[in-house]
């Protein structure tokens, strides 16, 4: 019994660890890895299908001086109120994902340039609410590569979507660009 017992044991320790090797710890969405790991899946099978597929990048604007100024808890809390909303935006093809520091995206498959726009204007009105009704200063800058038929380079379209988050941030910031390819 007792080695059963230990079996179960460690068959849920190395289950746990599966899942926090994939997920970020702080806000439960997928990290960079998963994130990655489950858009290359879905990106190869839109090519397939020769579907539409959208990338939307996501930085906020303003977050360090919220950890400067109200500590690093309050931190915390705005990303995991980033994330909640995300999470309860998000259709089940979606992938959410938090890359790191106060960067987070979106891969869309089957969603065209129109529907995408729709979207994420949405989604950014939805994240705004939940920084005014905490009385966060802080503000969206989105990136958002769609492109008719799936191209042929993943890693290149997430670095479309992240360029064009860029140059949100180099501009006017609190705003989304969308390019349609």
């Amino acid at each position: 019994v007792g080695g059963v017992w230990l079996v179960g044991a460690i068959h849920r320790t190395l289950m746990r660890e599966s899942r926090l090797a994939r997920e970020d710890s702080l806000t439960r969405l997928p990290n960079r890895r998963e994130f990655h790991d489950r858009g290359r899946q879905v990106f190869a099978q839109a090519q397939r299908q020769g579907a539409p597929f959208t990338a939307v990048f996501i930085d906020l604007d303003r977050f360090k001086e919220i950890n400067d100024t109200r500590g690093h808890e309050v931190g915390y809390q705005l990303l995991k109120a980033v994330a909640d909303v995300m999470l309860k935006h998000v259709r089940a093809s979606d992938i959410p994902g938090r890359l790191g520091g106060d960067e987070f995206a979106l891969l869309l498959p089957n969603m065209k340039a129109d529907a995408a726009s729709a979207y994420v204007k949405d989604l950014r009105h939805r994240l705004l609410d939940a920084m005014h009704a905490q009385r966060w200063p802080v503000t969206f800058s989105i990136g958002v590569a769609s492109y008719r038929q799936t191209p042929q380079d993943f890693d290149a379209l997430l670095k479309q979507a992240d360029a064009l988050m860029y140059e949100v941030k180099r501009g006017s910031r609190d705003s989304v660009l969308l390019h349609e390819y």
